[in-house]
């Protein structure tokens, strides 16, 4: 009977129950597993964004994509995992987070099968719309459930190992596709690329719920489906998403139609024409906004989400169109990309590390996140300074075309943790869910708005010079994967030229873009203030623990 009673009170003091408001309390044991196990789940959402970077130009190939098809192969994923990403927040309120966390994971393996058994175009974007929606689901709800399972002063700690994960993908994603590009007659296609995903998420799945099964993750008390559908701001996701979607729609029509084409001009403006109402209607609107309050109440906070777009703009450009230049300019295979890449992931990847550890360092002996401002902006300068640098690349470069892209991703892989520590600060404890939601709505944004852009840059600047005898599907699209065997060699360096400089102008536009993102945390910088952290003005009923001092930023 003791020996009952010892480990009823061993299991209620590693494990307490949460409510919204408050933190749990879990033994650090658990917090390790739980915090490895969300990493693993994490993983496979985040490197499906990337896995096709490498494997496009196959794909293609293989499904006779068109050139506006290309890119939406990447765009299907990331727009139906931005426009769910709010919606998560507020359900995981009603349903628990863990029930939602469980049915993402469910609908991305869904997805992923549904991609790996696509026999046309029409099917594989489908599915990754389906797969996407599976993705934004695990996102939100790996971030906030780690968030909330720690206390605040350990949650920058902690969350190193999310941050990691999901700059490890960015290394993982391009191999992986890389190695299963093969053609569908061989004995390894870009199909096992999707069919990996069934049982790594299996195991993610096991290892969650084993975790997770003693811990009790609350709803809202005061949550209700009546007042879910009273009061989610239905009305402002449609407008975000809508502007979102013409923009997107907009750029990648715009090489097919032309950048002066009324209906080209037509969609970009009216997309930021209504991206601006929306603004204007959420800043009105009696139902809960899609941004917590602080959101617009507090500078810094805007400036935070703007860099947050503006990074993931380059990040994800640079990503797929690094791939692109490694195989069509650089004469590389699939998985020689990949390799090529890992200057450009793994830098991110392991620059993000040592920037984690002194944010931490800095919280824990100055209570003052001044140091994560500093990172935000070094990380800033660095990627600028390495973007600049790409412009440079051409079809000749050797060693510079490893060494430049470790340089932007170096200054990328800062950024990958340290803004979304600057934005929970002003949060309080019962905004986390929806906070974390619209932060991810902004980061998956400024991905597939950057992908877009990306996309319609290099086709018009491509498409106008390029020989007509690389193109295949009755003009549409350039055959990227016999360009290393085109005869003569003349032909052969005046197309890897073409797509070379092609592939200049994207790192044109993005340069500026982190450049303005500098600029703007250096304000950051340079505005001094005492805000108090808004996350800790709420009582911790679970566990009485004694508010924190105030922040400087």
């Amino acid at each position: 009977m003791n020996s009952l009673t010892r480990a009823s009170n061993y299991r209620r003091l590693v494990f307490s129950r949460l409510t919204l408001g408050s933190s749990v309390r879990i033994y650090t044991r658990s917090i390790f597993l739980l915090s490895h196990s969300a990493a693993l789940t994490l993983f496979l959402a985040t490197t499906d964004a990337t896995i096709v970077s490498t494997s496009l130009p196959t794909i293609a190939s293989d499904l006779n994509l068109t050139q506006n098809e290309y890119s939406w192969v990447g765009i299907a994923y990331m727009l139906t995992q931005t426009a769910f990403q709010p919606l998560y927040g507020r359900i995981s309120d009603l349903v628990g987070r863990k029930l939602v966390l469980y049915c993402s994971m469910f609908v991305f393996a869904l997805g992923s099968l549904l991609c790996a058994t696509a026999q046309n175009i029409k099917m594989l974007l489908a599915a990754r719309a389906i797969a996407g929606i599976g993705a934004g689901g695990i996102v939100g709800s790996v971030w906030t459930i780690t968030a909330e399972i720690v206390r605040l002063e350990d949650r920058a700690k902690w969350s190193q190992a999310l941050s990691i994960t999901w700059s490890c993908s960015a290394v993982a994603g391009p191999l992986l596709g890389g190695l299963f590009s093969g053609h569908t007659a061989s004995k390894l296609s870009w199909r096992f690329g999707f069919y990996l995903n069934l049982p790594v998420c299996l195991i993610a799945f096991a290892v969650l719920f084993t975790s997770l099964r003693n811990v009790e993750l609350g709803k809202a008390t005061n949550a209700s489906w009546h007042s879910f559908i009273r009061t989610f701001d239905f009305g402002g996701l449609f407008l975000f998403m809508t502007g979102s979607s013409f923009i997107v729609l907009g750029f990648s029509l715009a090489s097919q139609n032309g950048w002066t084409a009324p209906f080209t001009l037509l969609l970009i403006c009216l997309g930021f024409v209504i991206l601006v109402g929306g603004g204007v209607y959420e800043t009105r609107t009696k139902r809960d906004c899609l941004f917590p309050a602080a959101t617009f109440s507090d500078w810094r906070t805007i400036i935070v989400l703007l860099i947050t777009f503006f990074h993931n703009v380059a990040f994800n450009a640079g990503t797929f169109y690094l791939a692109l230049f490694y195989q069509a300019a650089n004469g590389s295979t699939p998985l020689q990309a990949g390799f090529k890449l890992l200057p450009y992931s793994l830098g991110s990847s392991l620059a993000s590390m040592p920037a984690a550890w002194f944010m931490n360092y800095w919280q824990q002996r100055t209570n003052s996140i001044r140091g994560t401002n500093f990172v935000v902006s070094i990380g800033l300068m660095i990627s600028t300074l390495g973007f600049g640098l790409l412009i440079l690349l051409d079809e000749r470069s050797s060693i510079t075309a490893e060494l430049f892209p470790l340089v932007a991703g170096i200054g990328l892989g800062m950024l990958f943790h340290a803004p979304y520590q600057v934005f929970t600060r002003s949060l309080k404890q019962r905004d986390l869910a929806a906070g974390t939601s619209a932060f991810f709505l902004v980061r998956f944004t400024g991905a597939t708005v950057g992908l877009a852009i990306a996309g319609a840059v290099f086709d018009a600047r491509a498409y106008g010079r390029i020989p007509r005898e690389i193109l295949m599907n009755g003009g549409s699209s350039i055959d990227f994967v016999h360009i290393g065997g085109l005869q003569p060699p003349e032909l052969k360096l005046k197309v890897l030229h073409i797509l070379a400089t092609s592939i200049q102008t994207v790192w044109a536009v993005c340069a500026p873009c982190l450049a303005l993102s500098f600029f703007l945390s250096v304000a950051l910088l340079r505005r001094q203030a005492d805000i108090k952290d808004s996350s800790l003005d709420e009582k911790d009923t679970g566990s009485g623990s004694e508010n924190a001092d105030s922040l400087k930023v």
